[in-house]
């Protein structure tokens, strides 16, 4: 097959997967027009003895699963899409300018390779959690940066095309089922009486939960009286250090130090040991004899287990697990999501 032969395949399949791409956009379309959001989440996906069921009026242990699971499957569909978009545009400036669309694209995604220095930053910021030296592991780390690269260079293209109003997703999210949450007795900050409650559920020892208090609190900062954040555990590391330290958490709330030893936590997360409660306690100045009683109390273990088994109640497979009044927070990018979500309730 000669060099012409080649080219001509390759624009049969760029044309063919345009063609079908813009043909799942142009159905997705219709299936939207046809029903509102509400109406989506108004349809029965079961009938039981005379009644039908939404997805909100399933047990939460069902509901959620099924919503996340619906989620990933949108999450699928996006990036199809998104390439379907990235495609129609390489096929386009490559005609413009009488090239092949492979040069096309490779230019329109071009990026600079990771520098020693942006290695290196990552390195250092990393270095307590790879526990390798760096000529071990830079491989790697390029590699990741790369790939970090190329996603936010996509991001850029894609969302220049739709600042200008030339591409848009027509498909839906699906809406997460709203759940109750029993918060009462577990710590909060902010405004107890504010439009927006957030509820997270996490784990000392992961590491996007460590990201996500930071995300709360410019949170708080930003929104003020806006915004409650109550906190509560979800102990799923298997080394049951985060469990030993969630109730060393209850412990420093007993004497109003709860926020102050869950900082201390996140800020040592690559430190933590089963020592590390006592430790925290005696940097906190709490009182000791109070401190050690309350750690082998009944009380304080039920509290951590009830957290824990609301959130399986829930359906939760994974920290941080975030509800913003009682809808499930999706998104890669907590502090993005988290903004978008709170913006649009006020």
């Amino acid at each position: 097959m000669n060099e012409n032969q080649r080219q001509q395949n390759r624009s049969k399949f760029t044309f063919a997967f345009a063609s079908f791409a813009f043909g799942m956009l142009i159905s997705a379309t219709i299936m939207n027009a046809s029903k509102t959001p509400s109406e989506e989440q108004a349809d029965a996906l079961i009938y039981y003895k005379g009644s039908d069921f939404t997805l909100s009026d399933l047990p939460s242990s069902v509901a959620m699963p099924y919503y996340e699971m619906e989620h990933e499957h949108f999450e699928k569909q996006r990036a199809f899409m998104e390439e379907a978009a990235l495609q129609l545009l390489a096929a386009e400036k490559a005609k413009k300018a009488n090239i092949t669309e492979a040069l096309a694209r490779e230019q329109l995604l071009s990026i600079t390779p990771p520098s020693e220095e942006e290695i290196n930053t990552f390195f250092d910021a990393n270095k307590d959690r790879i526990n390798k030296p760096l000529y071990e592991i830079k491989g790697d780390i390029t590699q990741y940066l790369t790939q970090q690269k190329v996603r936010e260079k996509r991001f850029a293209v894609l969302g220049e095309l739709e600042s200008k109003g030339d591409f848009a997703l027509l498909i839906r999210p699906p809406t997460s089922p709203a759940v109750s949450i029993a918060t009462e007795g577990y710590p909060t900050t902010g405004n107890p009486n504010a439009k927006i409650q957030i509820v997270e559920f996490a784990d000392y020892q992961c590491p996007h939960c460590k990201e996500a208090s930071h995300t709360m609190y410019k949170l708080l900062e930003q929104y003020g009286d806006q915004i409650q954040l109550t906190y509560m555990d979800f102990p799923i590391n298997r080394s049951g250090i985060s469990r030993k330290v969630a109730e060393g958490a209850v412990c420093a709330d007993q004497q109003g130090k709860f926020w102050e030893f869950h900082n201390l936590a996140f800020d040592n997360q690559t430190q933590l040991s089963n020592d590390s409660p006592a430790t925290f306690a005696n940097d906190l100045q709490l009182d000791t004899a109070q401190f050690e009683s309350c750690l082998t109390a009944t009380e304080t273990i039920k509290k951590v287990k009830d957290s824990e088994l609301q959130a399986i109640g829930l359906g939760i497979r994974g920290t941080p697990a975030i509800f913003v009044n009682g809808r499930k927070l999706e998104g890669h990018e907590v502090e993005q999501a988290l903004t978008k979500a709170v913006e649009a309730l006020l």
